[in-house]
């Protein structure tokens, strides 16, 4: 049975107030609260001040560390698209932007920025804690007959807070424990294992004006994506156009995040960026990072990422280049090797018509993912090699077409095309249309098919979302006689109750393949 992962629920914390740009309006902070392969959901939207085609920053720590672009906007949560992106995104991740400049009736984006009963002057002076607790229960009953289910309660703790005390101390947590239990399928008992693991546990410092801040603790290595979590120490300097860092420490164990010594990891990086508020932002940075086995040497490479952006232009590149010592050369390989490209290009040719190209050979991309299904399992198949496409706009309705042409993933080498269609905010519940028609086949494994997918959602009131999903594939093989079809449907509701509590719901089937299932999800998380 396919493992179903990080069903988790989802984090939705008040957007706050904090330091002025020099527009004179304040930066404001949001967070993503849901993730899919194309768009990354936050929890702020019109009344916060984003417009359509608002800049926001994805910062870890006090690193920018990608540039997102709204796509589709809501009273209170706002889409952003993901396809530029290398770093590894997960509900929590912090985000900043500076509000567009209120209109006339701007009494509800200002009453969003401070909690209730307390002022922004008070957050600031105070610190501000937010985060998340919730619980949460998976079922997965499988549908091939053996009779197996799998089932997992499952609790999170998400804190985070700066300036606490008036002082510049700040802290990251985010754990989470789990019990999955597993009906056998011959139906003779339950295997069962509990689990804990710790994402984030760090303490930091950084004095009010100053560009300085250290953290201690298990964190993501800051400037440098590709490196992950590290348990250890990290020093960073953000100046207005530049800023740079080190760090240190040692991998967590891969299965299990426990604490362990065996890889060393040490870096620095280097990056100069626009200032705040430029109408053209851009930014560069270079990172060098090694890690060590007590035997020798595990990995050591170059980290370049580059991004511009402009009203109708969006750039961004990253490239990884390893160095192999002597003594790893024995295959042919030069001394520095481009290990990992990754590029992307946006260009709005008008308001109404954009074109994009990509290119990506990287070996290994961890996606975090609400739950797998047989368009994420093809888009990842197809993933590596090089696209272009194009797309039009008006008003509430949009339309596009791109083609790929891909080599080197699971598929081998291969082609693609995809026309999509959508529409936006068809009545005052905000009626959402998607739908998408893929055409493939593969030369090297002799497969050809159909990929057919659609998204009907709705916001009821502005207080959460309803989305219906579903879809089939139909595949034929040189080497099959008859041709395989598979199909799934799926049902999303989360729902914000007094602005504290989420509930998020979830049932998804899927039948014709080797993994059929039935699955049932849903959480109860309080935020503050």
């Amino acid at each position: 049975m396919r493992y179903l992962a990080a069903l988790c629920g989802v984090l939705i914390v008040p957007v706050r107030a904090t330091s002025q740009q020099p527009t004179g309006r304040p930066v404001r902070w949001a967070h993503v609260t849901y993730l899919t392969t194309a768009s990354a959901y936050i929890d702020a939207g019109r009344a916060e001040g984003l417009r359509d085609g608002s800049r926001v920053e994805l910062v870890r720590g006090d690193s920018t560390i990608a540039v997102l672009v709204v796509t589709f906007l809501a009273t209170h949560q706002a889409a952003c698209d993901v396809s530029g992106v290398t770093t590894t995104l997960v509900v929590g991740d912090a985000v900043r932007f500076t509000p567009a400049a209120p209109g006339p009736d701007s009494t509800v984006a200002a009453a969003s920025q401070a909690a209730p009963g307390r002022s922004v002057s008070s957050q600031r002076a105070g610190g501000a804690w937010r985060g998340r607790a919730g619980l949460y229960y998976l079922l997965i009953q499988s549908q091939d007959g053996s009779g197996a289910r799998f089932m997992q309660p499952s609790g999170d703790l998400r804190l985070f807070g700066n300036g606490l005390g008036g002082t510049g101390l700040g802290i990251a947590v985010d754990a989470r424990g789990r019990r999955n239990m597993q009906t056998r399928a011959d139906g003779f008992g339950t295997d069962a294992q509990s689990q804990a693991r710790v994402y984030q546990a760090s303490l930091s410092w950084q004095t009010p004006a100053s560009p300085l801040r250290l953290t201690a603790g298990r964190q993501y290595a800051p400037g440098i994506a590709p490196v992950g979590l590290l348990d250890g120490v990290s020093a960073q300097l953000d100046r207005p156009a530049w800023g740079g860092g080190l760090f240190v420490g040692s991998e967590p164990d891969p299965l299990d995040l426990a604490l362990s010594g065996t890889v060393t990891q040490l870096g620095g990086y280097v990056q100069r960026h626009s200032q705040p508020g430029a109408a053209s932002r851009w930014g560069l940075s270079a990172g060098l990072s090694g890690s060590y086995l007590h035997s020798g040497t595990n990995r050591e490479f170059l980290y370049f990422q580059g991004d511009y952006s402009t009203r109708r232009l969006s750039l961004y590149a990253a490239q990884e280049v390893d160095y192999y010592r002597p003594w790893r050369r024995v295959g042919g390989e030069h001394a520095l090797s481009p290990t990992s490209t990754f590029a992307s290009l946006l260009f709005r040719v008008s308001d109404v018509i954009s074109v994009t190209a990509g290119l990506d050979n990287r070996r290994n991309v961890r996606l975090y993912r609400d739950v797998v299904n047989p368009e994420t399992a093809f888009d990842d198949a197809f993933r590596r090699g090089a696209w272009a496409g194009l797309s039009a706009r008006t008003g509430r309705f949009q339309v596009g077409l791109d083609a790929r042409a891909s080599a080197g993933g699971l598929s081998g080498s291969a082609g693609s095309s995809t026309l999509s269609l959508g529409a936006d905010r068809l009545t005052g519940w905000g009626l959402s249309l998607r739908s998408r028609s893929t055409r493939y086949s593969s030369a090297a494994t002799g497969r050809r098919g159909w990929l057919q997918a659609f998204t009907l959602g709705l916001e009821p009131g502005g207080r959460g979302s309803l989305q219906l999903s579903g879809g089939w594939r139909n595949e034929r093989s040189d080497l099959a006689a008859a041709t395989a079809t598979v199909n799934w449907v799926s049902t999303d509701l989360d729902y914000t109750l007094a602005r504290s509590w989420l509930v998020v719901l979830s049932a998804y089937r899927e039948r014709g393949g080797p993994e059929a299932h039935d699955l049932l999800y849903g959480g109860l998380s309080f935020r503050f």
